[in-house]
């Protein structure tokens, strides 16, 4: 459910970037737009450091049934739950730094 929010802000931004015309607008949606994924980041990386209802658990079984064009990735790194919940703290710090770059970019449209 995440990712459709994910999806969603982006789509939402970006079609209101090409639309707005506007400088203004732009410079005032941008914030918002990085701020909101950083929260979404944030968000699904929490919910893969802490296994919440067995997600990692879920993903690691996910990447050893899928074969994508017949490739094999049963053995590789992001077929074990504990390497996944690494990366959800490193997304989760990546969510963290698109919410800090929003403030600074707030700060620097607001003069």
């Amino acid at each position: 459910m995440l990712w459709v929010v994910a999806f969603a802000a982006v789509f939402l931004g970006f079609i209101t970037l090409v639309l707005s015309g506007s400088e203004d607008l732009a410079l005032s949606v941008i914030p918002w737009m990085f701020g909101g994924l950083g929260v979404v980041g944030f968000l699904l990386g929490l919910v893969l450091l802490t296994d919440f209802r067995g997600s990692a658990q879920a993903y690691a079984d996910m990447t050893k049934r899928y074969k994508p064009f017949g490739v094999d990735y049963s053995r590789s790194l992001f077929s074990r739950p504990g390497l996944l919940r690494f990366f959800g703290a490193a997304y989760m710090l990546i969510g963290v730094w698109f919410v800090v770059v929003s403030t600074f970019f707030a700060a620097d449209a607001a003069g």
